[in-house]
C-alpha cells in the first residue's frame, strides 16, 4: 500500500550578482545527496510586480464605475 508523501512548495529569488539558474541547480542537487529531497516540479514565474498593480488598480476602478452606476440607476 502507497502512502501519499508532503509535498512543498517553496519560492526562491536570486539576489543581485547571482545566477539564479546555477544557483538553483546546485540547491536541487544538495537537497537530493544531502536530504533526500527530490524536485518533481520547477518553474520561472516573471517578475511582474508593476503588473499586477497596475491590474489591481484597473479591477478597482472598474469597480468603482459599476457601483456608481448602480447609483445613478435607483
Amino acid at each position: 500500500m502507497n502512502t501519499p508523501r508532503s509535498r512543498f512548495t517553496v519560492t526562491f529569488t536570486p539576489t543581485p550578482g547571482t545566477n539564479g539558474i546555477r544557483a538553483l541547480r546546485l540547491l536541487l542537487k544538495s537537497a537530493k545527496r544531502r536530504f533526500g529531497l527530490v524536485a518533481i516540479d520547477a518553474r520561472e514565474e516573471p517578475a511582474r510586480t508593476d503588473i499586477s498593480n497596475q491590474i489591481a488598480g484597473a479591477f478597482a476602478d472598474l469597480r468603482r464605475d459599476v457601483t456608481t452606476r448602480t447609483r445613478n440607476r435607483s
